[in-house]
Formats: structure tokens, sequence, C-alpha cells
């Protein structure tokens, strides 16, 4: 699925994921759909910016002190370069899966002014 070209970026905050956020990066990298991953670490007390500095294929932004989610959010989409931005949490409540459905809006022409 190309959805014109479109480029989803996918804002993914995390603090102290260590035991989840290898398996969501590979469920969001599984997903067809051309995209950039942007995770940014609030200054995790855990192994999580280990864990991420060893995936390939994503970006790594890691906050000097925690700021809280809100910031590691703006943090995120102050960097993203697609076309669709979309904040996915660590904890997998939303499913990765779900954004070819998602961008179904932007692939027939109904794109926002």
């Amino acid at each position: 699925m190309s959805f014109d070209g479109m480029t989803l970026s996918v804002v993914i905050p995390v603090y102290n994921e260590e035991t989840s956020v290898a398996e969501l990066v590979e469920r969001v990298k599984a997903v067809p759909v051309n995209k950039e991953i942007i995770t940014v670490d609030d200054h995790s007390s855990d192994g999580t910016l280990a864990v991420l500095n060893r995936i390939p294929g994503i970006r790594v932004i890691s906050h000097p002190v925690n700021r809280g989610k809100g910031a590691a959010v703006r943090t995120g989409l102050a960097q993203a370069t697609g076309d669709v931005i979309v904040v996915q949490d660590a904890d997998l409540e939303y499913d990765p899966e779900d954004y070819p459905a998602l961008l179904e809006i932007f692939d027939d022409g109904n794109r926002m002014p």
C-alpha cells in the first residue's frame, strides 16, 4: 500500500518500556506502509534507551531529563517529516495493524486542505 507515495510518521514516546518496546517497534515496522519511525525516550531509568539503540531503521531521540509524555510527543512531532503523523504508545494500547485502515481516507483523494 503506497497511499499515493505518502509517508507515515510514527512517533513513539517511551518511558521505562524496556520489556515491550522492541516488540512494538517490530510490529510497527511490519505494517506495509511507507513510514518513518521516531522514538523519543523520556530519560528512562531502565534499559529502554539501550534497547532502542540496538534496533536498526528507526530514529532514536533521547531527552536528557524526564519531561513527561507531552514533551516527548512534541519532540517527536517536531522531528516528523511524513505526510501523516500518528502517535503510537509503547504499551501496545493501539494496534499498528490498524494504520492502513486509518490511512484509507488519504488514499482516495479526500485529503484535507
